[in-house]
């Protein structure tokens, strides 16, 4: 829910995208996207003569979508006494579905970095095995792993520190590491790169939430 209320989420992409894994119908994603809007606003009033209005639905078919949505539980309606007026009144909530899009977003955002690293690692053993002409030995492979995996450094980094130890007759990724760490080193010494990086962990603590 954090996500979505940062806007760090585009709700109605995820909920247009994926409407089919969330067993909804496209009507549904009309009535939902109304209902979103609205509580964004911070209103959860659940009035249904208006509501249809909003959406631009026929009555029949907006009582349809209300059912299917709410037998799901991706809209949950209570009786509650307004803060405002001191009425009771029904509120709409829609937790579940804040949940599962979160979820899906999540999971999109790790398949997507898991194909990059392998994409990045594919690209390295590509270029070792290029330049160096050597058999890899299982330290080898590992540290190209570590580098696709913990992303510390850019393809441009490795590739430029690879050609240069070839350069040096040094066909050691060991050597090839070293210098790519007391490179960064250097990098995270700049005040600007370290001002970058402030801001990069601060988004990243939000996304936790």
């Amino acid at each position: 829910m954090k996500l979505l209320e940062d806007d760090l989420i585009n709700f109605n992409a995820i909920l247009i995208k994926n409407y089919k894994k969330l067993n909804i119908e496209e009507k549904d994603i009309i009535v939902l996207s109304m209902l979103n809007r609205q509580e964004m606003k911070g209103n959860r009033a659940f009035v249904p003569s208006k509501l249809v209005k909003k959406t631009g639905l026929s009555s029949d078919d907006f009582y349809k979508s209300l059912d299917n949505l709410t037998n799901k539980g991706y809209i949950l309606i209570k009786v509650e006494i307004n803060g405002k007026t001191q009425k009771e009144g029904e509120f709409f909530y829609l937790d579940k579905l804040y949940n599962n899009i979160v979820s899906l977003y999540t999971k999109s955002v790790k398949e997507t970095e898991e194909k990059k690293s392998r994409t990045l690692e594919e690209k390295i053993v590509d270029l070792y095995e290029k330049e160096f002409k050597t058999q890899m030995s299982p330290l080898d492979a590992e540290t190209i792993q570590k580098w696709a995996q913990e992303r510390a450094f850019t393809y441009e980094e490795i590739e430029k520190e690879m050609l240069n130890a070839c350069k040096n007759g040094k066909t050691s990724l060991k050597y090839v590491d070293s210098k790519l760490i007391k490179g960064k080193i250097l990098k995270e010494q700049n005040p600007e790169y370290k001002e970058t990086s402030e801001v990069m962990a601060g988004l990243k603590e939000k996304w936790k939430k």
